[in-house]
């Protein structure tokens, strides 16, 4: 078989996902020419998320994954036109994306698609955790206990992505770790979609959503071959998701904005294990921040995850963790992994540190904006801290995971950055007053009758 013969099972299987989610995001965003592009990226998320979910439900029946998917795909979008929502206000924005700027995103596209579709995906967590999981899942059309035993392959890490891939590999009859890789660049088109999109809706021109879109097309850190296959792509995703929620559901934008937020914490929360410490700061975020939506947006951004997390303790091992020790802890070793973090840096990343550090200064403070920040401040401490636990030491820690961790808030730092420059703090306009530079009240959507 010719790998153009291997990819189009892979590709019509992604296209089959994004329709699927495409149907049901009526549930989750309104209709509309203001929320168009997000549904398409969201809609790519909603997919995943059905297939997702589709499998164990299929290894615990003993059926058909594929029945199953298909069973599952069409309930959730009959469920999503009974639950849509009425179709939200026309924006008010104008302006058209140059030629120049939407080219330069398509490049970025397929440029990343030419780095992870090159060779099979051979980065190091690929084969031995996430590669090997859903690999094992497919072949044994179930979860061996013995994936419970191999510490290298880190048991205690959530199942969302091998899953994925154990879906695709059952949707299209095969497990192909190279043709799988298109998977990468969906993934990444969808995130872009997703930013352009939600920040044209927050009051961007299009030539600043089109800025920080083409920045992080072309972010080589996050979008390269070395990360196919891993999670930190599908976590930027996630990450852009959760944060663009959080934000619209605080600000009550619309009335999908709080599904919008469970889907996007569940999704975390199953994709990495970080993903539920940004779902509990998510939490606090909306109770300091929040106002009218404080106790709505604080549930949905923890309870799923939690909801994930329990799912997940049948699956996970019981041994200790071999890479952490709480014990190690001190003052000393998070300062030995702040040195080595800065070490990590050469002249070229400290002008672009310089470079964003000048943005945030130079910005609006903009709620939504600011929260994103938050999101993001926490997620690197986080990554800074914890090497302090490391059993090898801070510094072999934070050598092998701070960049490609750190990489994946690219997305949600260009959102938080693009929309401070806005000076709008609420959704699209409403209103026949309503402008570009002057935004009217949020009108939230309500459900079609």
């Amino acid at each position: 078989m010719t790998f153009a013969a291997s990819l189009l099972p892979v590709a019509v299987a992604l296209l089959v996902i994004s329709g699927v989610g495409l149907g049901a995001s009526a549930a989750f965003l309104p209709a509309g020419r203001a929320f168009f592009l997000e549904r398409l990226g969201w809609g790519d998320a909603l997919g995943c998320s059905v297939l997702i979910v589709a499998v164990p439900k299929a290894l615990g029946l003993g059926v058909s994954p594929r029945l199953v998917f298909v069973v599952i795909a069409g309930a959730a979008v009959a469920l999503a036109w009974w639950l849509r929502l009425a179709p939200g206000e026309r924006s008010v924005l104008s302006g058209k994306l140059s030629m120049v700027l939407l080219g330069v995103i398509a490049l970025g596209v397929a440029v990343y698609a030419l780095r992870a579709l090159t060779e099979p995906m051979w980065a190091n967590d690929f084969i031995a955790i996430w590669g090997l999981k859903g690999k094992t899942i497919f072949g044994a059309v179930g979860y061996p206990e013995r994936l419970r035993s191999l510490e290298f392959a880190h048991p205690e890490y959530p199942l969302g992505l091998p899953l994925l891939y154990a879906g695709l590999s059952f949707l299209t009859g095969r497990w192909d770790d190279h043709a799988m890789a298109l998977l990468f660049p969906f993934l990444q088109a969808a995130t872009l979609l997703v930013l352009f999109g939600w920040l044209r809706r927050r009051g961007a021109s299009a030539t600043s959503a089109g800025l920080a879109t083409a920045i992080v097309a072309w972010f080589e850190p996050l979008y390269s071959a070395f990360l196919t296959g891993m999670a930190e792509v599908p976590l930027a995703f996630g990450m852009l998701l959760f944060g663009t929620a959080l934000t619209d559901t605080l600000d009550e934008t619309d009335a999908g904005a709080v599904r919008r937020l469970a889907l996007a914490s569940a999704l975390i929360a199953a994709t990495k294990n970080e993903g539920l410490f940004l779902a509990a700061v998510g939490f606090l975020v909306a109770l300091t921040f929040g106002k009218a939506a404080r106790w709505r947006g604080a549930a949905a951004a923890l309870l799923p995850a939690l909801a994930v997390r329990a799912l997940h303790l049948p699956w996970r091992s019981r041994l200790p963790l071999a890479d952490l020790e709480l014990g190690l802890f001190s003052p000393a070793r998070v300062w030995d992994s702040l040195a080595a973090a800065g070490g990590l840096l050469g002249p070229a990343a400290w002008i672009g540190l310089a470079l964003v550090v000048a943005l945030i200064a130079a910005g609006d403070r903009v709620p939504a904006g600011n929260r994103l920040l938050l999101l993001v401040a926490a997620a690197l401490a986080a990554y800074l801290v914890v090497p302090a636990f490391a059993v090898r030491g801070p510094e072999w820690l934070v050598e092998t995971t701070l960049r490609r961790t750190a990489a994946a808030l690219a997305p949600l730092l260009a959102a938080a950055l693009a929309v401070r420059f806005t000076g709008a703090s609420s959704g699209f306009g409403t209103g026949p007053t309503a402008s570009a530079g002057n935004p009217g009240p949020p009108r939230p959507s309500t459900p079609a009758s």
